[in-house]
């Protein structure tokens, strides 16, 4: 009877610590635009839950807002349909349903469902972290370190796939560790597999994660540990669903181009791949985890040597038999760690502008590195006080960990940012569109707008973007694409005009609203200054 009340309890303390932190460090970004840093991936997911509304929600033709996509034809081409390839949208849809039911496309929705995402996510570590650990004090100074990372925060209530990966690979991973303590039933190892499954379809990184579980169970099969053939039908059926929507994203990406890189991007050499770790390391390695938090991995890992070291020394000298123990999990985080390298590799272009690739490939495996370190150290002993002491420890580290993540939100926000300036030029777009007669069916050129579904999604119509300087794009854009109106913001008509002179000298404004322009192109040159377009029509 004790022992459930206090285990009522911990799940209350447990419960609480996450959902505080989580909302401190969240509350006043939830309704906040996509902006900033990867405000471009960001958008471009927000758009395709918003192309749900627009197509009837069929899930398996998501849809952005934009017709020229930037693959393969890097933004040249009008595809004619705004319809594009991408790992399977689940979270979009979800938030679709909710924007279909409340009426309102606002950020909001979006950020919520990512946000109670992310607290799922943190809640599985805490109770996977409890599980190795042996203790429940264990799993919450995993879970706070998860929910502090600074990486993660940032995304915890954003758009990008990778959190609700993280749900889906945590509580898998939970259900795995489950099935380990009791491997004679498969129904907890079919659910694992199944939410592997699920992450690996809206995430295709996270099939390391599966691959490397799959791995583990071989080995163990292979020591005569479990069974192998009872597994089988879940596997199967994971690589038929994982195969299948595969091709079926091929088939997407070369009927109507996709919006989303979809090939390996290796460096040339060894030395390039080198260069580029460290410029990564230079750009996010207190991005991934705070120095503070990477000091409290350091010190757990030592105090985990010297009792590993202690223990070893002791069964030696009891002449302690080390046959017949399981297999260890230190296989399962070497195998993802062999796996998460070699993706690495094979995408290190990608690392140093991308702070979430951290997200869907070495965060678990490095929470999981911290919870099999804590398991190596001993437990709390059974004692008030000591309980006591330890849990003011981490309460103390965790208001550390909060206040520095906290700040960290504020600095990843620089208001002079272009993505920002850009979300607060198309601000009432919609409405100003709609006072000047604007069908919701028209296509809009969106000229200079950086990120390249901002624009369409205050606009609440679809068109082209032309948000790099190329010529040869600006003037596929301009001069090829079946287009009904062009907008420009005011600010960027008036900056780009001496260096884009003979294009913006031939746009004729209709109206503007003191922030954007609405705009036709001429044949003819029409303003000999940036001062003539806003005093002609």
């Amino acid at each position: 009877m004790n022992s459930n009340i206090f285990d009522k309890k911990h799940w209350i303390v447990a419960i609480v610590a996450i959902a505080v932190v989580g909302v401190v460090v969240q509350y006043r970004y939830m309704n906040e635009f996509p902006a900033f840093i990867h405000s471009w991936s960001q958008t471009d997911r927000y758009s395709i839950a918003i192309g749900f509304l627009n197509n009837d929600f069929d899930l398996f033709h998501p849809e952005t807002l934009i017709y020229n996509k930037q693959f393969p034809h890097w933004w040249k081409t009008d595809s004619g349909s705004t319809i594009t390839s991408v790992d399977l949208p689940l979270m979009e849809y979800i938030v679709a349903t909710i924007m279909k039911l409340t009426d309102s496309t606002q950020p909001w929705i979006f950020r919520l469902c990512t946000f109670l995402a992310s607290l799922t996510a943190v809640w599985f570590v805490y109770l996977l972290g409890r599980r190795l650990g042996g203790h429940w004090l264990k799993g919450l100074l995993v879970a706070m370190v998860a929910i502090t990372s600074p990486v993660f925060t940032y995304y915890a209530n954003g758009f990008i796939p990778s959190i609700p990966a993280i749900a889906f690979s945590s509580a898998a991973l939970w259900l795995y560790s489950k099935h380990l303590n009791n491997g004679s039933k498969t129904k907890y190892f079919n659910l694992s597999v199944l939410m592997l499954t699920l992450s690996v379809l809206v995430r295709m990184s996270l099939a390391v994660v599966l691959v490397a579980v799959l791995a583990f169970e071989f080995l163990r099969f292979l020591r005569k540990e479990t069974s192998l053939w009872n597994k089988v039908p879940a596997t199967i059926l994971s690589a038929i669903a994982i195969l299948s929507y595969m091709l079926w994203n091929k088939y997407l990406r070369e009927m109507y181009d996709t919006m989303f890189l979809s090939g390996l991007m290796p460096a040339d050499s060894l030395g390039e791949t080198i260069d580029l770790l460290k410029q990564a390391a230079d750009n996010w390695k207190y991005q991934y985890f705070s120095q503070f938090q990477q000091y409290i991995l350091a010190t757990v890992a030592i105090a985990a040597i010297g009792f590993g070291i202690y223990r070893r020394c002791t069964n030696i000298c009891k002449q302690t038999s080390m046959k017949h123990k399981p297999l260890s999990l230190w296989w399962l985080w070497a195998l993802c760690m062999i796996g998460y390298t070699m993706f690495v590799i094979v995408m290190v272009k990608q690392a140093p502008d991308h702070d979430y690739y951290f997200l869907d490939t070495l965060f678990l495996p490095t929470l999981l590195l911290l919870m099999l370190l804590l398991k190596a150290t001993p437990n709390i002993p059974n004692k008030v006080i000591a309980t006591a002491m330890v849990f003011i420890l981490i309460g103390t580290a965790t208001t550390k960990m909060t206040v520095d993540v906290a700040k960290n939100q504020k600095v990843r926000r620089d208001y002079n940012d272009r993505s920002y300036q850009t979300a607060q030029n198309y601000q009432g777009a919609e409405e100003f569109l709609d006072t000047q007669g604007v069908p919701h069916d028209a296509k809009i050129l969106a000229l200079y707008a950086y990120p390249q579904n901002t624009p369409f999604i205050l606009m609440n119509r679809k068109g082209y973007t032309e948000m790099w300087y190329d010529e040869d794009i600006i003037e596929a854009g301009l001069y090829t694409f079946d287009y009904d109106y062009i907008v420009i913001e005011n600010d960027r008509y008036r900056k780009e005009f001496d260096y884009h002179r003979k294009y913006l000298n031939r746009l004729q404004r209709i109206a503007d609203n003191g922030k954007i322009a609405l705009c036709r192109y001429t044949d003819t040159v029409v303003c000999i200054t940036a001062d003539d377009f806003f005093e002609h029509k």
